[in-house]
């Protein structure tokens, strides 16, 4: 019974902390904005890199170099 108490107590307090957090940005939502565009900008710059690594994967295994060569220049 102790056990069932202490967690309930936890998740009470971690519900709390997240609530705090949330009505903090809903007071600033241009930070909010702000950071799920960098994080959007993040996502296109990785997925443009794997892009233009697969290209030049391709490119390369067209002029005769093994997988081995290509994953150390890459």
């Amino acid at each position: 019974m102790n056990s069932f108490v202490l967690k309930t107590f936890l998740a009470g307090v971690a519900f709390g902390i997240g609530i705090t957090v949330l009505s903090l940005y809903a007071q600033k939502p241009g930070c909010f904005v702000t950071s799920l565009e960098t994080i959007a900008e993040r996502g296109r710059a990785r997925r443009a890199k794997e892009e233009e690594n697969k290209f030049l994967r391709k490119r390369l295994k067209a002029m005769g170099f093994s997988d081995k060569e290509i994953n150390e220049n890459l």
